[in-house]
Protein backbone atom coordinates (compact mmCIF):
# COMPACT_ATOMS: atom_id res chain seq x y z
CA UNK A 1 0.00 0.00 0.00
CA UNK A 2 2.62 2.43 0.86
CA UNK A 3 4.50 1.85 -2.43
CA UNK A 4 1.25 2.21 -4.40
CA UNK A 5 0.53 5.63 -3.00
CA UNK A 6 3.97 6.79 -3.65
CA UNK A 7 3.55 5.59 -7.33
CA UNK A 8 -0.46 7.44 -7.29
CA UNK A 9 0.98 10.56 -6.20
CA UNK A 10 4.05 10.93 -8.13
CA UNK A 11 2.76 9.32 -11.30
CA UNK A 12 6.12 8.24 -12.06
CA UNK A 13 8.10 4.91 -10.92
CA UNK A 14 11.10 7.27 -11.26
CA UNK A 15 10.26 9.92 -8.94
CA UNK A 16 8.23 7.09 -6.80
CA UNK A 17 11.68 4.84 -6.40
CA UNK A 18 13.38 7.52 -5.38
CA UNK A 19 11.13 8.73 -2.78
CA UNK A 20 10.66 4.99 -1.26
CA UNK A 21 14.60 4.37 -1.75
CA UNK A 22 14.19 1.42 -3.91
CA UNK A 23 14.85 0.44 -7.49
CA UNK A 24 12.36 1.09 -10.24
CA UNK A 25 12.37 -2.93 -11.75
CA UNK A 26 11.20 -3.48 -7.83
CA UNK A 27 9.15 -1.28 -7.33
CA UNK A 28 7.04 -1.83 -11.20
CA UNK A 29 7.27 -5.84 -9.28
CA UNK A 30 5.83 -4.88 -6.22
CA UNK A 31 2.57 -2.54 -8.38
CA UNK A 32 1.88 -5.63 -10.60
CA UNK A 33 1.57 -8.04 -8.21
CA UNK A 34 -0.76 -5.53 -6.26
CA UNK A 35 -3.03 -4.82 -8.70
CA UNK A 36 -2.77 -9.15 -9.31
CA UNK A 37 -4.37 -9.20 -5.72
CA UNK A 38 -6.60 -7.04 -6.11
CA UNK A 39 -8.02 -8.07 -8.88
CA UNK A 40 -8.17 -5.20 -11.19
CA UNK A 41 -5.65 -2.49 -12.89
CA UNK A 42 -4.85 0.25 -10.60
CA UNK A 43 -2.83 2.60 -12.70
CA UNK A 44 -3.81 3.39 -16.66
CA UNK A 45 -0.32 3.01 -18.19
CA UNK A 46 -0.21 5.20 -21.44
CA UNK A 47 2.57 6.44 -23.37
CA UNK A 48 2.16 9.80 -22.37
CA UNK A 49 2.88 8.68 -18.66
CA UNK A 50 0.70 7.21 -15.69
CA UNK A 51 -3.07 7.69 -14.94
CA UNK A 52 -5.29 6.66 -12.12
CA UNK A 53 -7.77 4.55 -13.18
CA UNK A 54 -11.19 4.92 -11.18
CA UNK A 55 -10.63 2.14 -9.59
CA UNK A 56 -7.26 3.02 -8.23
CA UNK A 57 -8.71 6.41 -7.06
CA UNK A 58 -10.96 5.43 -4.83
CA UNK A 59 -8.36 2.56 -3.72
CA UNK A 60 -5.65 5.29 -3.00
CA UNK A 61 -7.80 7.07 -0.86
CA UNK A 62 -8.56 3.57 1.21
CA UNK A 63 -4.58 3.34 1.20
CA UNK A 64 -4.09 6.69 2.44
CA UNK A 65 -6.77 5.52 5.41
CA UNK A 66 -5.40 2.75 6.37
CA UNK A 67 -1.93 3.95 6.08
CA UNK A 68 -2.91 6.33 8.96
CA UNK A 69 -4.53 4.23 11.13
CA UNK A 70 -1.83 1.55 11.46
CA UNK A 71 0.60 4.01 12.15
CA UNK A 72 -1.99 5.93 14.76
CA UNK A 73 -2.85 2.29 16.18
CA UNK A 74 1.79 1.93 15.78
CA UNK A 75 2.06 5.21 17.94
CA UNK A 76 -0.61 4.05 20.35
CA UNK A 77 0.85 0.55 20.91
CA UNK A 78 4.18 2.53 22.01
CA UNK A 79 2.38 4.85 24.39
CA UNK A 80 0.65 1.27 26.24
CA UNK A 81 3.80 0.00 25.93
CA UNK A 82 5.75 3.30 28.03
CA UNK A 83 2.70 3.23 30.26
CA UNK A 84 1.32 6.43 29.26
CA UNK A 85 -2.03 5.54 28.12
CA UNK A 86 -4.30 2.46 29.64
CA UNK A 87 -5.96 1.89 32.38
CA UNK A 88 -4.97 1.30 35.77
CA UNK A 89 -7.72 0.01 38.84
CA UNK A 90 -6.62 0.74 42.18
CA UNK A 91 -8.01 0.59 45.73
CA UNK A 92 -8.01 2.51 48.56
CA UNK A 93 -9.42 2.12 51.97
CA UNK A 94 -10.89 4.71 53.45
CA UNK A 95 -8.44 5.94 56.00
CA UNK A 96 -5.68 6.04 53.05
CA UNK A 97 -8.13 8.13 51.28
CA UNK A 98 -8.51 10.95 53.83
CA UNK A 99 -4.23 11.14 54.35
CA UNK A 100 -2.79 14.32 52.49
CA UNK A 101 -0.89 12.46 50.48
CA UNK A 102 -3.61 10.73 48.53
CA UNK A 103 -5.23 13.56 46.94
CA UNK A 104 -1.78 14.42 45.81
CA UNK A 105 -0.72 11.58 44.30
CA UNK A 106 -3.41 11.55 42.39
CA UNK A 107 -3.57 14.60 41.15
CA UNK A 108 0.01 14.64 39.71
CA UNK A 109 -0.53 10.87 38.46
CA UNK A 110 -3.53 12.51 36.27
CA UNK A 111 -1.57 15.72 35.46
CA UNK A 112 1.91 13.57 33.94
CA UNK A 113 -0.44 10.79 32.24
CA UNK A 114 -3.72 12.07 31.08
CA UNK A 115 -4.35 9.03 28.26
CA UNK A 116 -4.16 6.25 31.33
CA UNK A 117 -7.96 6.20 32.54
CA UNK A 118 -7.50 5.85 36.27
CA UNK A 119 -10.24 3.55 37.88
CA UNK A 120 -10.33 3.87 41.75
CA UNK A 121 -12.17 1.43 44.06
CA UNK A 122 -13.20 1.96 47.94
CA UNK A 123 -12.02 -1.43 49.42
CA UNK A 124 -11.05 -2.31 52.98
CA UNK A 125 -7.41 -3.71 53.20
CA UNK A 126 -8.11 -7.20 53.64
CA UNK A 127 -10.37 -7.16 50.09
CA UNK A 128 -7.90 -5.25 48.15
CA UNK A 129 -5.45 -8.06 49.70
CA UNK A 130 -8.06 -10.77 47.77
CA UNK A 131 -8.65 -8.21 44.52
CA UNK A 132 -5.00 -7.89 44.17
CA UNK A 133 -4.55 -11.52 44.77
CA UNK A 134 -7.13 -12.46 42.02
CA UNK A 135 -6.00 -9.39 39.54
CA UNK A 136 -8.98 -7.31 39.60
CA UNK A 137 -7.16 -4.16 40.60
CA UNK A 138 -3.53 -3.77 39.87
CA UNK A 139 -2.57 -1.97 43.29
CA UNK A 140 -3.96 -0.63 46.28
CA UNK A 141 -3.50 1.74 49.63
CA UNK A 142 -4.05 -0.87 52.01
CA UNK A 143 -2.63 -1.14 55.57
CA UNK A 144 -0.33 -3.86 56.70
CA UNK A 145 0.00 -4.76 60.62
CA UNK A 146 3.92 -4.76 61.36
CA UNK A 147 3.81 -8.47 61.97
CA UNK A 148 1.90 -9.31 58.90
CA UNK A 149 3.99 -11.05 55.99
CA UNK A 150 3.59 -10.18 52.56
CA UNK A 151 3.43 -11.87 49.24
CA UNK A 152 3.62 -8.51 47.66
CA UNK A 153 5.83 -5.88 46.40
CA UNK A 154 4.99 -2.74 48.07
CA UNK A 155 5.75 0.95 48.87
CA UNK A 156 5.39 2.37 52.60
CA UNK A 157 3.80 5.64 52.36
CA UNK A 158 2.94 6.74 55.84
CA UNK A 159 2.71 5.23 58.94
CA UNK A 160 -0.42 4.74 61.77
CA UNK A 161 -1.41 3.23 65.26
CA UNK A 162 -4.85 2.43 66.92
CA UNK A 163 -5.87 4.32 69.51
CA UNK A 164 -9.56 4.36 71.94
CA UNK A 165 -12.72 6.35 71.45
CA UNK A 166 -14.64 7.70 73.80
CA UNK A 167 -17.86 10.11 74.13
CA UNK A 168 -16.93 12.85 75.44
CA UNK A 169 -18.42 12.79 79.05
CA UNK A 170 -17.13 9.28 79.55
CA UNK A 171 -15.54 8.63 83.21
CA UNK A 172 -12.42 7.19 81.86
CA UNK A 173 -11.36 10.98 80.45
CA UNK A 174 -10.94 12.19 84.38
CA UNK A 175 -7.86 9.91 84.30
CA UNK A 176 -4.99 11.44 83.27
CA UNK A 177 -3.51 8.31 81.59
CA UNK A 178 -5.42 5.07 80.29
CA UNK A 179 -4.57 1.59 80.38
CA UNK A 180 -6.27 -1.86 78.52
CA UNK A 181 -6.98 -2.58 82.22
CA UNK A 182 -9.50 0.34 81.82
CA UNK A 183 -11.35 -1.52 79.01
CA UNK A 184 -12.59 -4.43 81.41
CA UNK A 185 -16.19 -4.58 81.63
CA UNK A 186 -16.90 -1.62 78.80
CA UNK A 187 -19.15 -2.32 76.36
CA UNK A 188 -16.74 -2.21 73.00
CA UNK A 189 -17.73 -1.90 69.05
CA UNK A 190 -15.00 -4.09 67.65
CA UNK A 191 -14.22 -4.77 64.39
CA UNK A 192 -15.73 -7.40 62.40
CA UNK A 193 -13.41 -10.69 61.91
CA UNK A 194 -14.86 -11.44 58.82
CA UNK A 195 -13.63 -8.34 57.25
CA UNK A 196 -10.58 -6.90 59.44
CA UNK A 197 -9.70 -10.15 61.10
CA UNK A 198 -6.54 -9.36 62.02
CA UNK A 199 -7.01 -6.22 63.36
CA UNK A 200 -9.46 -8.07 65.76
CA UNK A 201 -7.51 -10.67 66.74
CA UNK A 202 -4.57 -8.18 67.50
CA UNK A 203 -6.49 -6.06 69.36
CA UNK A 204 -8.64 -9.18 71.86
CA UNK A 205 -4.73 -10.42 72.59
CA UNK A 206 -3.75 -7.05 73.84
CA UNK A 207 -6.30 -7.52 75.63
CA UNK A 208 -6.22 -10.82 77.17
CA UNK A 209 -2.31 -10.23 78.14
CA UNK A 210 -3.50 -6.93 80.07
CA UNK A 211 -6.04 -9.27 81.56
CA UNK A 212 -9.41 -8.08 80.15
CA UNK A 213 -11.88 -10.17 78.54
CA UNK A 214 -13.50 -8.18 75.76
CA UNK A 215 -16.92 -7.41 76.34
CA UNK A 216 -18.25 -7.00 72.99
CA UNK A 217 -21.25 -5.11 72.12
CA UNK A 218 -21.61 -4.15 68.86
CA UNK A 219 -19.21 -5.34 65.68
CA UNK A 220 -18.66 -2.41 62.43
CA UNK A 221 -15.59 -1.85 60.14
CA UNK A 222 -16.56 1.51 58.75
CA UNK A 223 -14.86 4.24 60.53
CA UNK A 224 -17.69 6.93 60.56
CA UNK A 225 -19.97 4.48 61.99
CA UNK A 226 -17.68 3.34 64.60
CA UNK A 227 -17.74 7.31 65.79
CA UNK A 228 -21.25 7.70 65.67
CA UNK A 229 -22.23 4.16 67.35
CA UNK A 230 -19.60 5.72 70.41
CA UNK A 231 -20.86 9.07 70.08
CA UNK A 232 -24.47 7.31 70.49
CA UNK A 233 -23.41 5.81 73.83
CA UNK A 234 -23.50 2.19 72.50
CA UNK A 235 -19.76 1.64 73.54
CA UNK A 236 -16.11 2.17 73.29
CA UNK A 237 -13.85 1.60 70.15
CA UNK A 238 -11.01 2.07 68.24
CA UNK A 239 -9.55 3.95 65.19
CA UNK A 240 -6.75 4.91 63.54
CA UNK A 241 -4.54 7.66 64.92
CA UNK A 242 -4.57 9.59 62.20
CA UNK A 243 -8.45 9.98 62.37
CA UNK A 244 -10.01 13.83 62.24
CA UNK A 245 -13.06 13.76 65.00
CA UNK A 246 -15.40 16.61 63.77
CA UNK A 247 -16.10 19.09 66.85
CA UNK A 248 -19.52 18.28 66.63
CA UNK A 249 -18.73 14.10 66.52
CA UNK A 250 -19.37 14.01 70.19
CA UNK A 251 -16.44 11.75 70.85
CA UNK A 252 -12.56 11.89 71.90
CA UNK A 253 -9.50 10.15 71.10
CA UNK A 254 -7.35 8.82 73.65
CA UNK A 255 -4.06 6.77 73.46
CA UNK A 256 -3.43 3.66 75.54
CA UNK A 257 -0.30 3.84 77.45
CA UNK A 258 0.01 -0.10 76.65
CA UNK A 259 -1.28 -0.68 73.50
CA UNK A 260 1.32 -0.23 70.33
CA UNK A 261 -0.27 -1.73 67.37
CA UNK A 262 1.63 0.18 64.73
CA UNK A 263 0.79 -0.21 61.03
CA UNK A 264 1.93 0.83 57.80
CA UNK A 265 0.32 2.24 54.95
CA UNK A 266 1.72 0.95 51.71
CA UNK A 267 1.29 0.75 48.13
CA UNK A 268 0.96 -3.01 47.05
CA UNK A 269 0.71 -4.57 43.91
CA UNK A 270 1.70 -8.04 42.68
CA UNK A 271 4.97 -8.42 40.61
CA UNK A 272 3.63 -10.39 38.32
CA UNK A 273 1.41 -7.56 37.39
CA UNK A 274 2.88 -6.33 33.43
CA UNK A 275 0.96 -3.53 33.26
CA UNK A 276 3.14 -0.96 31.75
CA UNK A 277 0.97 1.83 33.97
CA UNK A 278 1.29 0.05 37.28
CA UNK A 279 5.31 0.94 37.10
CA UNK A 280 4.32 4.61 35.82
CA UNK A 281 2.33 4.93 39.25
CA UNK A 282 4.68 3.29 41.61
CA UNK A 283 7.63 5.49 40.41
CA UNK A 284 5.88 8.94 40.59
CA UNK A 285 4.37 7.40 44.49
CA UNK A 286 8.11 6.38 45.88
CA UNK A 287 9.33 9.96 44.13
CA UNK A 288 6.52 12.07 45.80
CA UNK A 289 6.87 10.10 49.39
CA UNK A 290 10.13 11.19 49.07
CA UNK A 291 9.85 14.57 48.51
CA UNK A 292 7.18 14.36 51.63
CA UNK A 293 9.39 12.74 54.11
CA UNK A 294 12.16 15.57 53.27
CA UNK A 295 9.29 18.66 53.81
CA UNK A 296 8.59 16.62 57.16
CA UNK A 297 12.16 16.88 58.10
CA UNK A 298 12.59 20.29 57.92
CA UNK A 299 9.24 20.82 59.93
CA UNK A 300 10.75 18.56 62.47
CA UNK A 301 13.95 20.75 62.27
CA UNK A 302 12.74 23.51 62.75
CA UNK A 303 14.03 24.73 59.10
CA UNK A 304 10.94 24.51 57.52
Amino acid sequence: MRYFVAVAEELNFHRASDRLHISQPALWRQIRDLEEEVGVALLDRQPRGLALTAAGRSFLEDCRDILERMEAARLQAQRVSQGQVGTLHLAFNEIAGRRREFPRFLKEFRETYPGINLQLHVMMSQRQVESLRNSEIDAGFLFRHASERSDFEALIVGQDDFVLVLPKEHSLLRKPTLTLADLAGQPLIMPNPRNNGLTHEKLCAAMKKAGVFPRVAQFADNENTLLNLVSAGMGLSFVNSSCRVPPTQGVVLRPLADLSMPVALELAWLKSNLNPALSRLVDLVERLSGDADQVEQLFETGMG
